[in-house]
Protein backbone atom coordinates (compact mmCIF):
# COMPACT_ATOMS: atom_id res chain seq x y z
CA UNK A 1 0.00 0.00 0.00
CA UNK A 2 2.85 2.37 0.89
CA UNK A 3 4.55 1.64 -2.46
CA UNK A 4 1.30 2.37 -4.30
CA UNK A 5 0.86 5.66 -2.43
CA UNK A 6 4.41 6.76 -3.26
CA UNK A 7 3.88 5.84 -6.92
CA UNK A 8 0.68 7.90 -7.08
CA UNK A 9 2.45 10.89 -5.52
CA UNK A 10 5.36 10.61 -7.96
CA UNK A 11 3.00 10.36 -10.92
CA UNK A 12 1.09 13.40 -9.68
CA UNK A 13 4.29 15.42 -9.28
CA UNK A 14 5.48 14.33 -12.71
CA UNK A 15 2.17 15.34 -14.31
CA UNK A 16 2.32 18.70 -12.56
CA UNK A 17 5.86 19.32 -13.78
CA UNK A 18 4.90 18.44 -17.35
CA UNK A 19 1.89 20.77 -17.20
CA UNK A 20 4.06 23.59 -15.87
CA UNK A 21 6.64 23.02 -18.60
CA UNK A 22 3.90 22.95 -21.23
CA UNK A 23 2.38 26.16 -19.86
CA UNK A 24 5.78 27.86 -19.93
CA UNK A 25 6.31 26.85 -23.55
CA UNK A 26 2.89 28.14 -24.61
CA UNK A 27 3.49 31.46 -22.85
CA UNK A 28 6.93 31.87 -24.41
CA UNK A 29 5.76 31.02 -27.92
CA UNK A 30 2.28 32.58 -27.95
CA UNK A 31 2.00 35.20 -25.20
CA UNK A 32 5.32 36.74 -24.15
CA UNK A 33 5.65 39.06 -27.17
CA UNK A 34 2.61 41.04 -26.00
CA UNK A 35 2.32 40.21 -22.30
CA UNK A 36 5.99 39.99 -21.28
CA UNK A 37 8.79 42.55 -21.23
CA UNK A 38 8.74 42.72 -25.03
CA UNK A 39 5.19 44.09 -24.93
CA UNK A 40 5.58 46.77 -22.28
CA UNK A 41 5.13 49.58 -24.81
CA UNK A 42 1.84 48.08 -26.01
CA UNK A 43 -1.60 48.71 -24.49
CA UNK A 44 -1.80 45.05 -23.49
CA UNK A 45 -2.35 43.83 -19.92
CA UNK A 46 0.28 42.47 -17.58
CA UNK A 47 -0.62 38.89 -16.74
CA UNK A 48 2.14 37.85 -14.33
CA UNK A 49 0.52 36.89 -11.02
CA UNK A 50 -3.02 37.19 -12.40
CA UNK A 51 -5.76 34.93 -11.03
CA UNK A 52 -5.59 31.64 -13.00
CA UNK A 53 -9.38 31.24 -13.12
CA UNK A 54 -9.70 34.69 -14.71
CA UNK A 55 -7.12 33.81 -17.37
CA UNK A 56 -9.00 30.57 -18.10
CA UNK A 57 -12.27 32.50 -18.33
CA UNK A 58 -10.77 35.10 -20.68
CA UNK A 59 -9.10 32.55 -22.96
CA UNK A 60 -12.29 30.50 -23.20
CA UNK A 61 -14.17 33.67 -24.16
CA UNK A 62 -11.63 34.42 -26.89
CA UNK A 63 -11.74 30.78 -28.00
CA UNK A 64 -15.53 30.86 -28.43
CA UNK A 65 -15.41 34.33 -30.08
CA UNK A 66 -17.44 35.67 -27.18
CA UNK A 67 -14.76 38.31 -26.71
CA UNK A 68 -12.63 40.29 -29.14
CA UNK A 69 -9.91 42.88 -28.66
CA UNK A 70 -9.02 45.88 -30.81
CA UNK A 71 -5.32 45.66 -29.92
CA UNK A 72 -4.87 41.90 -29.57
CA UNK A 73 -6.78 40.95 -32.71
CA UNK A 74 -4.94 37.63 -32.90
CA UNK A 75 -6.25 36.48 -29.50
CA UNK A 76 -9.23 34.62 -30.96
CA UNK A 77 -7.02 32.60 -33.29
CA UNK A 78 -4.44 31.93 -30.57
CA UNK A 79 -7.06 30.80 -28.05
CA UNK A 80 -8.90 28.70 -30.63
CA UNK A 81 -5.76 26.65 -31.20
CA UNK A 82 -5.47 25.79 -27.49
CA UNK A 83 -7.18 22.84 -25.86
CA UNK A 84 -8.91 23.28 -22.50
CA UNK A 85 -5.99 21.52 -20.80
CA UNK A 86 -3.50 23.83 -22.53
CA UNK A 87 -5.51 26.85 -21.43
CA UNK A 88 -5.39 25.61 -17.84
CA UNK A 89 -1.66 24.91 -18.10
CA UNK A 90 -0.73 28.35 -19.40
CA UNK A 91 -3.08 30.03 -16.90
CA UNK A 92 -1.41 28.18 -14.04
CA UNK A 93 2.05 29.09 -15.33
CA UNK A 94 1.20 32.79 -15.74
CA UNK A 95 -0.38 32.97 -12.29
CA UNK A 96 2.85 31.69 -10.76
CA UNK A 97 5.07 34.33 -12.38
CA UNK A 98 6.47 37.24 -10.38
CA UNK A 99 5.01 40.61 -11.52
CA UNK A 100 8.27 42.24 -10.44
CA UNK A 101 10.08 40.35 -13.21
CA UNK A 102 8.56 42.86 -15.65
CA UNK A 103 10.74 45.92 -16.14
CA UNK A 104 8.17 48.67 -15.66
CA UNK A 105 9.37 52.09 -14.59
CA UNK A 106 7.00 54.47 -12.80
CA UNK A 107 7.87 58.13 -12.41
CA UNK A 108 6.33 58.48 -8.96
CA UNK A 109 8.22 61.74 -8.40
CA UNK A 110 6.51 63.51 -11.26
CA UNK A 111 4.47 66.59 -10.48
CA UNK A 112 0.94 65.75 -9.38
CA UNK A 113 1.58 62.02 -8.88
CA UNK A 114 0.95 61.99 -5.14
CA UNK A 115 -2.26 64.03 -5.35
CA UNK A 116 -3.61 61.87 -8.18
CA UNK A 117 -2.62 58.68 -6.32
CA UNK A 118 -4.43 59.76 -3.15
CA UNK A 119 -7.54 60.88 -5.06
CA UNK A 120 -7.58 57.66 -7.06
CA UNK A 121 -7.26 55.54 -3.93
CA UNK A 122 -10.17 57.37 -2.31
CA UNK A 123 -12.44 56.89 -5.35
CA UNK A 124 -11.39 53.24 -5.71
CA UNK A 125 -12.36 52.63 -2.09
CA UNK A 126 -15.57 54.67 -2.22
CA UNK A 127 -16.71 52.84 -5.36
CA UNK A 128 -15.82 49.54 -3.66
CA UNK A 129 -13.84 48.32 -6.68
CA UNK A 130 -11.86 45.98 -4.46
CA UNK A 131 -15.02 43.96 -3.72
CA UNK A 132 -14.58 42.32 -7.11
CA UNK A 133 -11.01 43.10 -8.11
CA UNK A 134 -9.29 42.10 -4.88
CA UNK A 135 -11.57 39.35 -3.60
CA UNK A 136 -11.93 37.90 -7.11
CA UNK A 137 -15.71 38.20 -6.82
CA UNK A 138 -17.48 37.54 -10.15
CA UNK A 139 -14.12 36.31 -11.52
CA UNK A 140 -12.94 39.88 -12.01
CA UNK A 141 -9.22 40.36 -12.71
CA UNK A 142 -6.70 41.71 -10.26
CA UNK A 143 -5.90 45.33 -11.12
CA UNK A 144 -3.39 46.36 -8.46
CA UNK A 145 -0.07 47.05 -10.19
CA UNK A 146 -1.56 46.77 -13.69
CA UNK A 147 -0.02 48.73 -16.57
CA UNK A 148 -1.35 52.30 -16.84
CA UNK A 149 -1.75 52.24 -20.62
CA UNK A 150 -3.91 49.12 -20.48
CA UNK A 151 -6.03 50.43 -17.60
CA UNK A 152 -6.64 53.65 -19.51
CA UNK A 153 -7.71 51.75 -22.63
CA UNK A 154 -9.91 49.27 -20.75
CA UNK A 155 -11.71 51.98 -18.78
CA UNK A 156 -12.22 53.99 -21.95
CA UNK A 157 -13.81 50.94 -23.61
CA UNK A 158 -16.19 50.51 -20.67
CA UNK A 159 -16.92 54.22 -20.76
CA UNK A 160 -17.82 54.15 -24.45
CA UNK A 161 -19.83 50.94 -24.22
CA UNK A 162 -17.42 48.90 -26.34
CA UNK A 163 -16.86 46.57 -23.42
CA UNK A 164 -19.25 45.38 -20.74
CA UNK A 165 -19.14 43.52 -17.44
CA UNK A 166 -21.51 43.09 -14.48
CA UNK A 167 -21.96 46.34 -12.54
CA UNK A 168 -19.26 48.29 -14.40
CA UNK A 169 -21.63 50.66 -16.21
CA UNK A 170 -23.35 51.71 -12.98
CA UNK A 171 -20.11 52.02 -11.04
CA UNK A 172 -18.46 54.25 -13.65
CA UNK A 173 -21.49 56.46 -14.23
CA UNK A 174 -20.64 60.00 -13.20
CA UNK A 175 -16.87 59.57 -13.25
CA UNK A 176 -15.02 62.56 -14.71
CA UNK A 177 -11.88 62.51 -16.87
CA UNK A 178 -9.90 63.33 -13.74
CA UNK A 179 -11.51 60.42 -11.87
CA UNK A 180 -10.44 57.95 -14.55
CA UNK A 181 -6.90 59.34 -14.64
CA UNK A 182 -6.59 59.31 -10.84
CA UNK A 183 -7.74 55.71 -10.48
CA UNK A 184 -5.30 54.65 -13.20
CA UNK A 185 -2.51 56.47 -11.35
CA UNK A 186 -3.47 54.73 -8.11
CA UNK A 187 -3.77 51.21 -9.53
CA UNK A 188 -0.60 51.37 -11.63
CA UNK A 189 1.24 53.22 -8.88
CA UNK A 190 0.43 50.47 -6.40
CA UNK A 191 3.19 48.51 -8.14
CA UNK A 192 5.46 50.43 -5.78
CA UNK A 193 3.83 48.59 -2.90
CA UNK A 194 4.96 45.24 -4.29
CA UNK A 195 8.55 45.98 -3.20
CA UNK A 196 9.74 45.49 -6.75
CA UNK A 197 12.81 47.61 -6.13
CA UNK A 198 14.15 50.93 -7.37
CA UNK A 199 12.51 52.18 -10.55
CA UNK A 200 9.53 49.83 -10.34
Amino acid sequence: MKTLTVSVILLSLSAGALASEHGARIFTEQCAACHGNAGLTMDTPLLHGQEPAYIVKALKAFKSNGRTDTIMMSMNAIASALSVEEIKAVASYIAGQDPCALNIEIDFQREGFRAAFVAGRQLYQETNCGHCHQSFHHQAPRLIGQKASFLTRALDEFRQGRRSAPMMANLLRGWTDADYANVVTYLSGMRLMRSCGEGH
